[in-house]
């Protein structure tokens, strides 16, 4: 199974799903399944746009992307999609339209639910089980989405923070005794960076479960990819998918996990050549 990896996209969804067709030519391989750590950009209105997002629209329309491509038909949209036969699956990060999320989570039964025009983008609800097949091999994925609430602000009301029925799930999620290979969240795990940053929902989780491997974003950090405090779990932090002033991705933005069963699975940040034909202004022609 090959599942291609993004963080903080914040609505450069186009320029990464272009990316990805473009890995499957250059390498000659079929992806199976493209996960997204969080701050989509998933804004179907610009006028819900929050005041960080305009403010980097005003530089960058690429941040206007869910809304431009995504809400309605599009051939340039459609042309692409017609190139991958998988969907992608998200975590809500700090940077969405959690109204609109709300209100389509709360009409959904299952553990992911579609966003968009085309049915190809898929959140995925904090603390339920996601599981993807293919020739015999299966692979668990769980997501945590949103951010952990700092100092004394409570999470309550405020949607950008881990809300309470998320909470709750993610403790029932311990009863079942389930072993988790994969961990996507949009924070890090409390104190991975700094005493004071990130979640302790993912730090609890990262202990008690021991997945294979915790993709994250958010953070503003580079690439790297280190051993978790648990001894087990190998954390990734994939960089924002975002052009530097040298009108190129950073490198660690598109990461590959080719999974072959439990036993034999591996990663590599993608930094072939062709990826910095990609700038600000040829994305759209590539």
């Amino acid at each position: 199974m090959n599942i291609l990896l993004f963080a903080d996209l914040h609505g450069r969804i186009l320029p990464a799903l272009k990316l990805a067709t473009r890995l499957q030519k250059e390498r000659n391989v079929q992806l199976d399944l493209i996960v997204q750590c969080g701050d989509m950009g998933i804004y179907p209105e610009p006028e819900k746009f929050d005041k960080a997002t305009l403010r980097h629209a005003q530089r960058d329309e690429t941040e206007l992307g869910f809304s431009r491509y995504f809400t309605h038909p599009s051939t340039e949209v459609v042309s692409v999609l017609e190139e991958l036969s998988c969907d992608v699956i998200c975590v809500r990060g700090n940077h969405e339209d959690h109204e609109f999320l709300n209100g389509l989570e709360q009409k959904s039964s299952e553990s992911r639910f579609p966003v968009d025009y085309y049915k190809r983008i898929y959140v995925c609800k904090t603390g339920h089980i996601q599981k993807f097949e293919k020739e015999g091999q299966q692979i668990s994925i769980v997501g945590i989405g949103r951010i952990g609430h700092r100092g004394n602000k409570s999470p309550n009301g405020t949607q950008r923070f881990i809300q309470p029925y998320e909470q709750q799930t993610l403790q029932s999620l311990r009863k079942q005794m389930t072993h988790i290979d994969i961990l996507v969240t949009h924070d890090c795990s409390l104190h991975f960076f700094d005493k004071d940053f990130g979640m302790q929902e993912i730090r609890d989780f990262l202990d008690y479960h021991k997945p294979f491997y915790h993709f994250f974003g958010h953070t503003g950090h580079s690439y790297q990819a280190i051993p978790d405090e648990n001894r087990f779990t190998n954390s990734v932090k994939i960089a924002e998918l975002e052009w530097q002033h040298n009108g190129t991705f950073p490198e660690g933005s598109m990461v590959l996990l080719q999974w072959k069963n439990p036993y034999e699975h591996e990663i590599e940040a993608i930094t072939d050549a062709w990826i910095k034909e990609y700038t600000p202004e040829s994305w759209k022609y590539m």
